[in-house]
């Protein structure tokens, strides 16, 4: 049997990344914002590739079929997915690790288990999941981050939006449960996006996501990107918005029901009311329509 990944480099010096931040296509990523935060983060920090993991035993090709370019009269290329470990480093020159790619299909305790080895095997303490969630809020106003985790004591405080909920999972939802059962401070940052454009990138929310990871780790990361294409993404959206009264209707109304709960500093129930946040049944609901949305919008032409 083939391996179920590779490792790329031999190092001459022991490895100390702190934190491994992770984030895989295939599940819930509102706004793309997690996939958004890793490819700022590959485009500014150095990156050298640390292990790739056998995609063709992992995904079901036809389910999610891989994109290829064809030219007049020749196939000219082909993208195929990926699953990898990179090594970064921040702008203080401190180590950390960086799964991301696509979600696997098969096989998904043995990656888990791969990864969670490869994590503890160089010295990994904290781990950090990175996704964005529609909700029920506007553009307008500053963006929300909920905080999950194995350790609730080291968690900010924040209101309990979710209850008990069960939901279709993902393979990030169970790498964050299996680190924990590991022993590693094992956490998850999930960014509100407005429900309106949930499904167009919206770097606001990754830049929200960095934020809140620079935060949550002591990492020092690079948000100048992310924050500049956020506020050429509001213009654009504020223009949409004002051309469309039905969206300027849902702008408005959304706004409203922020600002009547949201005072400068709002406690956590005043958070809590100001999102509307619907009962666990209900977001177990909207989570599996999502999923389902999203699996019909890939598969489109190209799926089976």
């Amino acid at each position: 049997m083939r391996p179920l990944y590779s490792v790329e480099h031999s190092w001459d010096e022991p490895l100390a990344p702190r934190v491994l931040l992770y984030q895989l296509d295939g599940a819930m990523d509102a706004g793309h914002a997690g996939r958004l935060a890793v490819e700022q983060l590959l485009m500014t920090l150095p990156s050298e590739r640390l292990a790739t993991f056998d995609t063709d035993a992992l995904v079901d090709y036809r389910a999610r079929r891989p994109m290829m370019v064809f030219d007049t009269h020749s196939y000219t290329g082909v993208e195929m997915p990926e699953l990898v470990l990179d090594l970064l480093q921040d702008d203080e020159g401190n180590d950390l690790l960086l799964l991301h790619g696509a979600e696997p299909d098969y096989r998904w305790e043995e990656v888990v288990g791969a990864v969670t080895h490869l994590a503890l095997t160089m010295g990994v303490t904290q781990a950090v999941a990175m996704a964005g969630m529609p909700m029920a809020v506007p553009h307008t106003r500053p963006t929300y981050i909920h905080h999950h985790g194995n350790r609730p004591e080291l968690l900010p405080k924040q209101p309990d939006f979710f209850g008990r909920v069960e939901f279709p999972g993902s393979m990030s939802g169970l790498i964050e449960l299996r680190l924990g059962q590991s022993g590693l401070d094992s956490r998850g940052l999930t960014v509100s996006i407005p429900h309106y454009v949930s499904r167009d990138d919206y770097p606001a929310g990754a830049a929200a996501l960095l934020s809140a990871v620079a935060e949550t780790t002591g990492l020092a990361l690079p948000l100048g990107d992310l924050e500049a294409a956020a506020a050429v993404n509001r213009a654009e959206i504020d223009a949409e918005a004002s051309s469309q009264p039905e969206v300027a209707a849902i702008v408005a109304a959304l706004e409203a029901q922020y600002d009547t709960y949201a005072p400068p500093r709002a406690d956590a129930d005043e958070i809590s009311r100001l999102l509307d946040v619907p009962t666990a049944d209900e977001i177990g609901a909207r989570l599996e329509a999502f999923l389902e949305a999203n699996d019909s919008a890939e598969d489109g032409p190209q799926g089976r």
